[in-house]
């Protein structure tokens, strides 16, 4: 099987680093320019550094995507999360949405202990729940004890079409 890319929404990534890295860079420039400015070097040491971690953070999900592999579901944000789920591990895929509300979910990876579901999402929209048969750990730098992992796709009826033939159903063959 060749691996299959699922897109997902990349506008509030693109926004987002736009908009801080032009800020930074005025600030950048505007200390740059006045030479009587009472915190002119510190605007020139601390805007490069925050840009490089903006950047770093913001910039790679936006040529990353899901994917189908042969064994399982790829989950790529970029540096935020780059995690296989094979398909025996995964229970029921289906759409959903959120009553939390996208502001407390936000925009990237987010883990909630309490329901030890795993945000995976760059908008508040086209939600699927991928539900799993065991807890699973997935993570970075600290690994967390995962039953769901809410991701979007744009494209959420063809990410289940394909998704859905994969996944080990007890009783099933």
């Amino acid at each position: 099987m060749v691996d299959t890319r699922m897109a997902y929404p990349k506008h509030w990534f693109v926004l987002v680093t736009v908009v801080l890295e032009s800020i930074l860079t005025y600030l950048f420039l505007a200390a740059l320019l006045d030479p009587n400015s009472i915190l002119r070097e510190f605007w020139l040491a601390i805007c490069p550094l925050i840009g490089a971690v903006i950047f770093m953070l913001e910039v790679p999900p936006i040529f990353t995507a899901h994917s189908l592999t042969s064994t399982g579901l790829r989950l790529r944000m970029g540096l935020l999360v780059n995690e296989e789920i094979p398909f025996d591990a995964i229970r029921e895929v289906k759409e959903t949405s959120t009553a939390r509300g996208g502001l407390r979910i936000g925009i990237g990876v987010k883990y909630i202990p309490t329901t030890r579901q795993l945000f995976v999402t760059s908008a508040f929209s086209n939600l699927i729940s991928v539900q799993l048969e065991n807890a699973v750990s997935i993570g970075r730098l600290r690994r967390h004890r995962v039953e769901e992992v809410i991701i979007n796709v744009n494209f959420p009826r063809g990410f289940l079409d394909s998704l859905e033939p994969m996944i080990n159903r007890p009783g099933e063959g």
